[in-house]
C-alpha cells in the first residue's frame, strides 16, 4: 500500500503545482494486481510526460491544462480502485 500512497502523493502535489522532479518518478517502485497496476502504470507514464512537458507546459496553457486532467483521471482511478479492493 506504501506503493500507492507514495504515487497518490506525487500525483496530488503535481496537482497542486509543486515541483515534482524526473528522479522522484523514475524512483517510484510499485506493485499490485489487475486494474490496480494498470492504472498506477498509466499514471507512471502520464507523470513522465507532465515532467519531461515543463517548459512546454509553462509556455502553453492548454498543454498544461490537458496534462493535468490526465493526471486527476489517473488519480481518480487509483482512489476509486483502492476503495473498491479495500
Amino acid at each position: 500500500m506504501r506503493d500507492v500512497k507514495e504515487m497518490v502523493g506525487l500525483l496530488m502535489r503535481a496537482l497542486d503545482h509543486a515541483e515534482i522532479t524526473e528522479e522522484e518518478v523514475l524512483n517510484l517502485e510499485f506493485e499490485a494486481d489487475d486494474e490496480l497496476l494498470a492504472a498506477l502504470n498509466e499514471a507512471y507514464v502520464h507523470l513522465r510526460e507532465f515532467v519531461r512537458d515543463r517548459d512546454l507546459r509553462h509556455a502553453d496553457r492548454e498543454l498544461d491544462q490537458k496534462e493535468c486532467e490526465a493526471l486527476q483521471d489517473s488519480l481518480n482511478k487509483i482512489v476509486q480502485l483502492c476503495e473498491i479492493s479495500g
